[in-house]
């Protein structure tokens, strides 16, 4: 007989035998295959968990939706079974309640009051150790401990930096959705320990699409208030231009509005507007103005003459004309 020693948990083993004869060179057949499975073991790490709070409803409750990453640990201890997340008031252990989850996800419905939450994944061996997380009340003040985040690309890495107040916080949790995404289990986040830093690959970001960011700073299980900002990792021109909204004209003067391009149009953030206008014998000419500016009053133009006019919207990657409109001033 002999003991296989330094074996996975919960993994499945084949086994063989051969033999050779003290008196001969040459092994024997291998024996048939044995095939047995060893023992789980409770599973050894935490879940990565993360959390997404909704304003308060008119009833007073919200809903604080949970969510967090299958354990990674290589070799697995076992096959998980489910998570159990308990939760109480802060002032008031008694009152815990435990729900079991095999999804990696769950919206709770709260008052008003702080909560702690703990979440464990089990196995037939076991619980992992608890990740714990704490919900503020609906009217405590959070600190703000970030004074500011940029973020840049390079050739294969988004990079977010940030500086923060308190140079005691040493954790703290990155997070970034689609600007465009509804569903509060669309986001990703990651911890990040001991750096005012982090870096992911551009591959996680799709191109020409507005992200929010936002970087919380951890007191223990205390999420502190964010500092969020948004960026888009590579812009291309608007898809579409704006649509020329004409007043009416006076004899020198006329008033030109537009509205702004949907978000998913942008591509880019919107850096400027121009406006082209052209009398319909003469020569083009133009007005540039900020992007937070929807209208502007062209003066100085010709009597009883037509023009035309349109409006270009410009990102970082380029700019993109809408359709043109004609107008017509007054004679007297």
């Amino acid at each position: 007989s002999y003991n296989l020693t330094g074996l996975w948990d919960s993994t499945e083993y084949s086994v063989a035998i051969r033999c050779i004869s003290v008196m001969s060179i040459f092994w024997s057949e291998w024996s048939r295959v044995k095939t047995a499975i060893t023992e789980e073991k409770a599973p050894s790490e935490k879940v990565d968990l993360w959390r997404v709070i909704e304003s308060s409803h008119s009833a007073g409750s919200r809903s604080v939706h949970l969510m967090w990453k299958p354990l990674n640990s290589f070799p697995p201890s076992g096959r998980i079974l489910g998570y159990k997340i308990q939760y109480f008031p802060e002032n008031n252990a008694v009152l815990k309640m435990t729900k079991i989850s095999t999804d990696k996800k769950i919206t709770l419905l709260l008052d008003e009051e702080a909560y702690i939450i703990s979440i464990t994944a089990y196995n037939s061996a076991g619980n992992s150790p608890e990740a714990i997380l704490r919900i503020p009340s609906t009217d405590e003040k959070t600190s703000h401990v970030i004074e500011t985040v940029r973020t840049f690309t390079t050739n294969e890495d988004v990079v977010v930096e940030w500086i923060a107040s308190e140079p005691d916080v040493t954790e703290y949790v990155v997070e970034w959705y689609e600007e465009l995404e509804t569903d509060p289990f669309g986001r990703s986040w990651q911890y990040v320990s001991n750096s005012t830093n982090w870096k992911t690959n551009k591959k996680n970001f799709k191109p020409f699409m507005c992200y929010n960011i936002s970087v919380y700073p951890l007191h223990g299980n205390k999420i502190a208030a964010p500092y969020s900002i948004q960026t888009y990792v590579q812009e291309k021109q608007p898809s579409e231009g704006p649509v020329a909204d004409i007043g009416i004209p006076g004899k020198n003067e006329v008033t030109i509005k537009w509205k702004e391009i949907s978000k998913d149009k942008r591509n880019g953030f919107i850096s400027n507007y121009t406006i082209f206008y052209k009398p319909e014998d003469g020569k083009e000419l133009n007005e540039t103005v900020n992007s937070d500016v929807l209208q502007y009053r062209l003066k100085s133009l010709r009597a009883n003459t037509q023009y035309t006019v349109y409006i270009m919207a410009s990102n970082e990657a380029g700019g993109t004309s809408g359709e043109p409109k004609t107008f017509k001033t007054l004679k007297f």
